[in-house]
């Protein structure tokens, strides 16, 4: 039988450096100290809408620095007045997360210009538009997986390079959603994008996880940014969507900072792999 020849016999192989021995944080350290992001940097994808907005609010509220990822083109004042109002230093890049060599080339742009990253936080995305199976196109589907998935995937890969090259340790957080957890009717490529996310969340953690890098996932419930504008708008679907939330309200952007400041901190130095529902009990029904 003759032998075939496949793709993988002639993939370069990646060389990993000697492994950082993970430190612990000092036991005498101040509690609250263990949530200082000084001198850290922090890239986001998303920056500039609802959820990520506020997650990177919060990093920079805690000291980080921070460089965002943007649609190419994008005119939002978000950067400049983060700027204003935290004194860190903002540095904004437009990547086009539908092509993954412009990804690429972008990341390394920014290494190029001397940023160490820090804590990776893979905020942006696009949604599903409530579409059923049945009525689901495959540019529509495709489109999803790739800004959902395969950018959250590329950049994970290249950031968690650097993370180690540089041995300094990293956070890598990854947001999920509750669509990931549940089966959701009409979400279905967003939600098994997402859940894909969540196990790649996973793998991260296992991988990383001996360099001092942790992975970790956060799952969004039913909250209000533009994305679920349509639904809101909607009296009979708000009140269905609020009904099956024990807290009884859409979660606010604001409800993200802590947990991410938290994340990306030293206060989570041993929380690796987790899942962070952030949805008012939703889950739980």
């Amino acid at each position: 039988m003759g032998s075939v020849n496949s793709p993988l016999a002639t993939m370069p192989t990646y060389t990993l450096p000697t492994e950082p021995t993970p430190a612990p944080s000092p036991a005498n350290q101040p509690t609250l100290s263990l949530f200082d992001l000084t001198r850290k940097t922090a890239l986001v994808t998303g920056a500039n809408g609802g959820i990520g907005s506020a997650m990177t609010r919060g990093l920079a509220d805690a000291g980080a620095d921070i460089v965002v990822f943007q649609i190419p083109g994008e005119t939002s004042t978000f950067p400049r007045d983060l700027a204003k109002a935290t004194g860190r230093k903002i540095s904004v890049y437009d990547c086009d997360l539908s092509d993954s060599p412009s990804i690429r080339k972008v990341i390394q742009q920014v290494f190029d210009d001397g940023h160490t990253i820090d804590i990776l936080c893979n905020v942006a995305g696009i949604s599903s538009g409530s579409i059923p199976i049945l009525h689901e196109a495959d540019e529509h589907k495709d489109a999803i997986i790739q800004i959902n998935f395969n950018a959250v995937w590329i950049l994970s890969q290249c950031v968690a390079r650097h993370m180690i090259e540089h041995q300094r340790g990293g956070k890598i957080i990854n947001i999920c959603s509750l669509a990931a957890y549940k089966g959701l009717p009409t979400f279905s490529v967003y939600g098994p994008m997402k859940a894909a996310v969540a196990q790649l969340t996973n793998v991260l953690a296992n991988e990383f996880g001996p360099y001092n890098i942790q992975a970790n996932a956060i799952y969004p419930g039913w909250i209000d940014t533009p994305l679920a504008a349509r639904f809101i708008s909607d009296e009979a679907s708000n009140e269905r969507i609020v009904s099956t939330i024990p807290a009884r309200r859409w979660g606010q952007p604001s409800d993200f900072r802590g947990i991410t400041v938290f994340l990306a901190s030293a206060a989570s130095s041993y929380v690796n792999g987790a899942r962070i529902f952030v949805d008012g009990g939703a889950h739980s029904m």
